[in-house]
């Protein structure tokens, strides 16, 4: 019974494995008919690619021995064949890449080819470095076609070669040795590509550079690669400038944080200016709040935050005061040392005519900086403004003595007393202020005080 079972399940296991319909096998040949052409394309591409790294060979053999002629050697020969290495190489590299990208090529012969492929990027390489350097007009394209192939063949030469094979084993270890230096052609080529103000190619360059070491991961150890001398920051932030010029916000988002990491104030500065008066222009209201709540983050207390505050406080004073109540109580708790975050709450009482609260918050901003000619005016402004309600709240009573009559009168004074010394700094720290702005208050407040000669002096600064 046993092996009437066991045989049956051998017969449907044989049946699973040949149960196939005629559409089955026709796609079966097919696949198979498509994956032998594909593996021909493949090998027709490398073969094309060795032919013409034997032609490179052949021309520098050439360029070799006329040269040995010394000064009597033809200068055209030379030039041709030099013409012909170039443009060998560059098709050479094509054809090579692309039998590669196919992933039909075996084994066997991928070091040779990887190698062939070394030869002719860095010829390529080479021509247009020496180009550049001399300041000469290069072909930025064929370089970073080269400086793509390069890396490559390096990793492929590692991957493939036979360390046990003593000629493979000597290049090996000689593209070792070149291949960290690889990692630097990416960032002059990013370069390149920045002053070209071809976006797409810097872009693909720093990514290429930063990925280096994760994409070749035998070499991620070395000191060439992980402190590298050009710094991947400083070419983001160069990409992101280009970027903000050409009104590229996809750009500008996708470096934004390594543009931000460039060690430099200025460059720090206008990152974060840029997106955020990119966001304005484009209405994206509430993310260019955010822009510039990073700015106050990034420098509370300096020149970016001051104007990211005052930008903000502008859009709440039109769109929603409400929020600025909020906005600057929270300021002023996150940065109480913030002569501008001091000031903003102290504005945001202003404007609805809490004098005597916003002057303590003004006058907090003058005591972090006594020269901050905004706050100085805002206190003598805010003492002002009190002195005028004060003096308009009593016109409008019926004193039943002179001593109730003389005790306000010396109230409004006293307030209008206070506010004058305000004025008086702030002309002496705003020197190219309109002599209105503070002439016309002290003005008023001298003639209240019995100061005529000081209010004469005011009406002459306002004819």
């Amino acid at each position: 019974m046993k092996k009437v079972i066991f045989a049956l399940a051998i017969a449907l296991l044989s049946g699973s494995a040949i149960a196939q319909t005629p559409a089955d096998k026709e796609a079966a040949k097919a696949a198979k008919a498509a994956l032998k052409e594909a593996t021909k394309a493949a090998n027709k591409e490398l073969s094309d690619g060795m032919d013409c790294a034997q032609q490179v060979q052949m021309c520098q053999q050439a360029i070799q021995m006329e040269q040995q002629n010394g000064d009597a050697a033809n200068k055209k020969v030379i030039a041709e064949n030099e013409t012909k290495i170039q443009t060998l190489s560059l098709q050479g590299i094509d054809h090579i890449m692309t039998a590669m990208g196919t992933g039909y090529i075996k084994d066997s012969k991928k070091f040779e080819a990887y190698q062939a492929l070394d030869n002719m990027a860095t010829v390529v390489l080479n021509e247009e470095l020496v180009k550049a350097s001399k300041k000469e007009p290069f072909d930025r394209a064929a370089m970073g076609k080269a400086v793509f192939a390069l890396t490559d063949a390096c990793h492929g030469q590692i991957a493939y070669g036979k360390a046990d094979d003593q000629m493979q084993n000597v290049i090996i270890q000689s593209v070792r040795l070149k291949f960290p230096k690889t990692h630097a052609y990416y960032a002059y080529l990013c370069q390149f590509c920045i002053e070209a103000k071809d976006l797409d190619g810097a872009q693909k360059a720093l990514d290429a550079y930063i990925d280096f070491p994760n994409k070749y991961p035998e070499i991620a150890d070395n000191e060439l690669v992980k402190n590298p001398e050009y710094p991947a920051e400083q070419f983001a932030f160069n990409i992101f400038y280009t970027a903000f010029n050409d009104k590229n916000v996809e750009l500008m988002d996708k470096y934004y944080e390594q543009a931000l990491l460039f060690d430099n104030k200025e460059s720090h500065s206008f990152v974060l200016r840029a997106k955020a008066q990119l966001l304005k222009d484009q209405g994206k209201t509430e993310e260019w709040m955010a822009a510039l709540k990073d700015m106050i983050a990034s420098d509370p207390n300096g020149e970016l935050g001051e104007i990211a505050m005052q930008q903000l406080m502008s859009h709440f004073e039109k769109h929603d005061k409400d929020a600025m109540d909020a906005y600057t109580v929270e300021m002023v708790e996150k940065y109480p040392d913030s002569r501008m975050a001091n000031y903003c709450r102290g504005f945001a009482y202003y404007s609805k005519n809490q004098f005597e609260d916003a002057l303590k918050y003004f006058q907090k901003s003058v005591e972090i900086d006594p020269n901050y000619a905004d706050g100085v005016y805002n206190c003598g402004y805010c003492q002002y403004q009190h002195a005028l309600e004060k003096a308009r709240a009593i016109s409008g009573k019926q004193m039943k003595s002179q001593a109730a009559i003389n005790a306000a009168e010396a109230e409004v004074k006293a307030l209008f007393s206070k506010a004058a010394p305000y004025f008086e700094r702030y002309r002496e720290l705003d020197t190219n202020a309109d002599a209105t702005k503070w002439a016309d208050p002290l003005k008023i407040i001298y003639n209240n005080i019995g100061e005529k000669d000081k209010a004469a002096e005011m009406e002459a600064y306002l004819k």
